[in-house]
C-alpha cells in the first residue's frame, strides 16, 4: 500500500490507535494510515458507493461515513467491520439525498442532507431519527447546499452552507441564531466554503476552499 494514490480525498479522522482513516470518494473506500501518513490498507470492504464524510465516535471509536451515493451513513466498529447503516433514500425526516458531511456530538449523529437542504439528526447508536434543522430558501440562515457540520461545548449547531459562503449557527432546539460570512476574501468571509472540525477549546476550523485556506473562529460561551 506504500505506492497508494489518491484521487479524491475529501475526509479525514484520527484513528483511536492514533493512525488516522482517510476517505477517497473516487477510489469508493476509507484507507488507514499509519501515524506518520503511510498507507496500511482498506480500512473498510467494498461496500462503499461514493463516501464523502467521516467522524469518529470518542465514546466507542465506531465510525461514521456518509454514503453520498447510497443515500445512507454507514456505521463501522474500530476495527472497520459494518455495523449498521442510518437513513434511507428520501426527502423527508429520516431521510437522505446525497449526504455529505457527518458529525458525532452529545449522543447524536448529525448528517449534512445536500440535496435535501438540510441538517437530519440522528441518535448515534441506533439510528433512530431525532429530526432534521435547517430548510431550503432564499434567505440568509436558509439552505442551499450544506456541507460541514459540527458542534460546540454548549451544544450548539454549526453549518457550512457553501452556496451562499456562509457559516451559520443554530441552537440545540434547532433556531437559527447567527451567520458569519459573505462571499469574499476578507477576514470572516468564505469563497465556497466546504468542511468545518472542532476541537476541546470550543475553536471552529473551517475549510475555505476556494481562498485556499483555513478560518478559525472562537465559541467563548453564552456568559462571556
Amino acid at each position: 500500500m506504500s505506492g497508494l494514490d489518491f484521487l479524491s480525498p475529501v475526509g479525514i479522522a484520527e484513528h483511536p490507535s492514533g493512525g488516522y482513516l482517510v476517505v477517497d470518494a473516487d477510489l469508493a473506500a476509507v484507507f488507514f494510515l499509519s501515524p506518520d501518513g503511510v498507507p496500511l490498507g482498506r480500512f473498510t470492504a467494498d461496500e462503499l458507493l461514493r463516501p464523502t464524510g467521516l467522524a469518529i465516535d470518542a465514546d466507542n471509536g465506531n465510525v461514521y461515513v456518509a454514503d453520498k451515493d447510497a443515500s445512507h451513513v454507514k456505521v463501522y466498529s474500530p476495527r472497520g467491520e459494518l455495523l449498521q447503516t442510518i437513513g434511507e433514500p428520501g426527502a423527508g425526516q429520516g431521510q437522505l439525498n446525497a449526504p455529505l458531511h457527518v458529525h458525532v456530538g452529545d449522543g447524536k449523529l448529525f448528517v449534512s442532507d445536500a440535496l435535501n437542504a438540510n441538517v437530519q439528526v440522528f441518535a448515534k447508536d441506533d439510528g433512530r431519527s431525532l429530526g432534521q434543522i435547517g430548510r431550503r430558501g432564499l434567505y440568509v440562515g436558509n439552505l442551499v447546499r450544506p456541507k460541514g457540520v459540527t458542534t460546540d461545548s454548549d451544544g450548539n449547531l454549526y453549518i457550512v452552507e457553501s452556496y451562499y459562503d456562509h457559516l451559520l449557527i443554530y441552537n440545540q432546539g434547532g433556531e437559527f441564531l447567527l451567520p458569519i460570512g459573505g462571499t469574499g476574501t476578507g477576514i470572516g468571509q468564505f469563497f465556497l466554503p466546504a468542511g468545518i472540525w472542532s476541537d476541546e477549546r470550543n475553536r471552529i476550523f473551517v475549510a475555505d476552499m476556494f481562498n485556499a485556506r483555513v478560518v478559525i473562529f472562537r465559541y467563548v460561551g453564552a456568559d462571556a
